[in-house]
């Protein structure tokens, strides 16, 4: 850990108040156990071993950063987050229904091409502005021009006919829309620039009071908050990994911490594991052309693999893994199989859910497609060895330990899988032409799209492997065009598998998804996180995304 974190910590237990447990003295571990101290059960929450804070203050942590820094162009409010600091037209139920927010209601046009928005007269803003239909237009139309993560290129123009009312003109229906209205982040037009992270300025239930990107962000209700008031009126994100997390927990100076699969099922007292379903997968890239049949990405970056561009190899890779084995081995059994970056979302096709682990399979598809196992089992053809390099970010725990396996689980079948352990700076001048140890998992179908569009390829982490498989293509856009739900959810069931090709592991999917995983969390036990939907990508926002519907649980007052 960095020096400056660890004086942080340091300086950070010091100012908080009596060295006593933060968990209480309940041994049970189980999610629904029940305290066994009676003394501790008439304790308030406010008066408990909680280093002095106060019952309306939480102190949480869910990893060493805070992910895309309140910036829509740095992809926040991509994965549900956006709705702890800003509002969004549309937003999502736990269930996944689409609702309103800052739109009271809307209505689409038959043909799907208008979509117009009565819009709230009393949303404002932490500095006391009003939110209006200028600073939508300005949200969206930035990002437009941005181009880098948001798929917005549909929208022809954004029309505001009157006060609290505006019109989007699409170029062509878009069936994903919903989705995305309920994603992207509301930003005041007169306050936005560049350096819009170091001081964001949001309509939601919480205001950063505070962000310091090497110790802490802190959070505090909003004082013009249009809606419910928050149960917890501050909370402390401080950024540390894992280890140190866990250490905190266990000293009292943090309440609730995202807990590795390893630490999952750690017992400290008082506290208790929050574990929660996700689309959130983990897997390869395998970039999914030759070397030169692509001059460069659009930011100069080469592209192209010759031994991942062979479609036995990744075949291969998706038979013969065994992803049961990472689930148990890696996850500790907190998770599932993956097969797809749409994974348990109604999208995905469950005809591709394949049987693995079929390492003899593996190996005579191989032989066929000419790759022969050389003497240090290591296979070959045509003079080229079946190896490549696979980066992960050694920041990352998970993804390292998942990296490791598959680099085992590889050998058997003579491919051989070059560990690099690296950076995100770093990895995105590689992804186009080595493998990475890749994530994804929206709540929608748009990341799909995105992964597998050709004319995307390239594009910040849009398809990354360039892949480009007509069919799959004429598919999506049927699906993503589509007006009727019913139509859509059939064609990207289409483009995943057809009978004879689709982005799948029955086709020539240019990933090896290997696991679904759980996310987990260990905090004290009396803490109410409301009701949680499947989680999307990104451990660190997805318990947070409702905190102003936290509470201290009935057994805690």
């Amino acid at each position: 850990m960095k020096k400056s974190k660890v004086l942080f910590l340091c300086m950070f237990i010091l100012m908080l108040a009596l060295p006593l447990s933060a968990c209480g003295d309940n041994d049970n571990n189980d999610n629904g156990g029940e305290q066994k101290n009676s003394k501790q059960e008439q304790t308030k929450p406010g008066e408990r071993d909680r280093k002095g804070r106060a019952k309306d203050e939480l102190v949480v942590s869910m990893g060493e950063s805070v992910p895309h820094e309140f910036d829509p162009r740095k992809r926040h409010g991509m994965y549900n987050e956006a709705h702890i600091t800003h509002s969004t037209l549309l937003r999502k139920t736990p269930n996944l229904d689409i609702v309103g927010d800052f739109a009271k209601d809307y209505e689409i046009s038959e043909d799907g091409l208008l979509w117009t928005f009565n819009l709230h007269d009393n949303f404002k803003f932490s500095n006391g502005e009003p939110v209006t239909a200028e600073d939508v237009k300005f949200s969206y139309e930035m990002l437009i021009e941005d181009g880098q993560h948001w798929d917005l290129d549909f929208i022809d123009k954004i029309i505001i006919p009157e006060e609290n009312k505006m019109e989007f003109h699409l170029k062509e229906p878009r069936s994903t829309f919903t989705a995305q209205l309920s994603e992207v982040p509301i930003v005041p037009k007169d306050h936005y620039d560049d350096n819009y992270s170091k001081n964001p300025i949001g309509s939601g239930p919480y205001m950063v009071s505070e962000h310091n990107p090497n110790e802490q962000a802190i959070f505090e209700v909003n004082p013009h908050w249009h809606g419910e008031e928050p149960y917890f009126k501050k909370w402390t994100w401080v950024l540390l990994e894992e280890n140190t997390a866990l250490a905190a927990l266990e000293s009292g100076d943090v309440d609730i911490i995202y807990s590795i699969p390893e630490f999952a099922d750690k017992e400290v007292k008082g506290c208790k594991l929050f574990e929660f379903e996700s689309n959130d997968v983990r897997g390869l890239s395998m970039p999914y052309v030759k070397k030169g049949e692509v001059d460069s990405s659009p930011d100069g970056y080469p592209v192209g693999n010759d031994v991942t561009s062979d479609p036995a190899i990744r075949k291969a890779l998706n038979i013969g893994m065994n992803r049961q084995k990472v689930v148990d081995t890696v996850l500790n059994g907190h998770g599932k199989p993956a097969y797809s970056i749409i994974d348990n979302i109604p999208e995905f096709n469950p005809e591709t859910a394949i049987e693995d682990n079929r390492v003899d399979e593996a190996k005579e598809l191989l032989d066929k497609a000419g790759w022969i196992e050389g003497k240090n089992g290591v296979r070959e053809k045509d003079g080229l060895k079946a190896s490549f390099k696979l980066y992960y970010p050694t920041q990352d725990q998970l993804r390292t330990n998942i990296a490791i396996e598959a680099a085992e689980q590889a050998k058997p079948l003579g491919i051989d899988i070059e560990l690099v352990g690296s950076n995100w700076d770093e990895m995105a001048t590689k992804a186009h032409e080595s493998a990475l140890l890749y994530a994804g998992g929206r709540l929608n179908p748009t990341m799909f799209y995105t992964s597998h569009n050709p004319e995307a390829a390239g594009r910040g982490w849009t398809n990354v492997t360039f892949y480009d498989n007509p069919k799959v293509t004429e598919y999506m856009e049927k699906a993503i065009t589509s007006i009727d739900p019913e139509e859509a959810l059939k064609y990207w069931h289409l483009a995943q598998w057809d009978g004879e090709t689709g982005a799948s592991t029955l086709g020539d999917l240019p990933n090896v998804w290997l696991v679904r995983w759980n996310h987990t969390y260990i905090g004290d036990e009396r803490i109410d996180v409301g009701e949680q939907g499947i989680h999307s990508h990104g451990h660190d926002w997805a318990l947070l995304h409702n905190i102003a519907k936290w509470k201290w649980s009935e057994k805690a007052k």
